[in-house]
């Protein structure tokens, strides 16, 4: 039998030296691991020792740690964000087990399709804190579309902004605990004017999409300084600007049409609450 090699660093300043070994993968939560092929993996670093188990507020800003579980950050974010979009995602993902074990790092580094935090995080328009060859801060979405960031470095957490923001979230699934086929992430702010509310900031995502995930900024752009009570929901669904590959049970077009038909419903419940 192949002999793995364990790595336990102790503080973060070992890490980089580690993240350069060949085939050596990085073991937080473990739940990643039953999808890699172990075949070729020759060591393993464990982070548990490592200073990422925090979720806190400071100076208006939301920072959760790489090593916290789904768990833990809807526990903490009850108290201290207790309207985030996140409470309502992860809440509803995966098993109790599994909530338990999924950490924030590695459901960002390994990104599933059928995600629950990603459309949120990028609606948050999260950063992500790295080490390794990628050192410092970096927007969410730069780090997903750029491999030579991803490249030999590792999450050791997010942050984001805390604002007030009315939130939906949906995910489209033939059952609660079924992987989603897509999943719907929106975040509105509506102030108030002399003579009537209006939308500012609204940030809608797709994800499980074509591209794997998709920030509809035509459709955010067309809601921007409106009021709530005069956009016409189903014109700007019509037409929604996203494609989808075939999954199981789904063709793309009947997809299309079920993510038209949930993101009506979606902005209706966010527009008129």
């Amino acid at each position: 039998m192949k002999e793995i090699t364990w790595y336990f660093p102790s503080n973060l300043e070992e890490v980089p030296e580690l993240l350069k070994k060949e085939r050596v993968l990085v073991y937080g939560g473990g739940t990643a691991l039953l999808r890699s092929n172990l075949a070729r993996v020759e060591g393993l670093i464990d982070l548990k020792a490592l200073p990422l188990n925090y979720c806190r507020e400071r100076e208006g800003v939301i920072e959760i740690g790489a090593g916290c579980t789904y768990s833990q950050i809807t526990e903490v974010l009850q108290k201290i964000d207790s309207h985030n979009i996140l409470i309502r995602s992860l809440s509803g993902a995966a098993s109790t087990p599994l909530r338990n074990r999924i950490t924030l790092g590695g459901s960002i580094a390994f990104f599933p399709v059928w995600s629950d935090l990603m459309g949120p995080l990028l609606a948050l328009e999260a950063e992500v804190a790295l080490i390794g060859s990628s050192k410092g801060s970096f927007p969410l979405v730069e780090y997903l579309k750029k491999r030579e960031i991803r490249n030999r470095s590792l999450i050791t957490g997010i942050y984001y902004k805390k604002r007030e923001l009315n939130s939906y979230y949906f995910r489209q699934s033939r059952t609660h605990f079924d992987y989603s086929a897509f999943s719907i992430s929106i975040l509105v702010k509506k102030s108030a004017s002399l003579s009537a509310s209006r939308i500012e900031e609204p940030a809608i995502v797709i994800v499980g999409c074509r591209n794997k995930f998709s920030k509809l900024s035509s459709l955010e752009e067309s809601l921007k300084n409106c009021s709530p009570d005069e956009v016409q929901i189903k014109d700007i669904t019509g037409s929604l600007e996203v494609e989808f590959a075939a999954k199981k049970n789904y063709s793309p077009d009947y997809l299309k049409h079920l993510a038209a038909v949930e993101m009506e419903r979606a902005l209706k419940a966010v527009l008129r609450s």
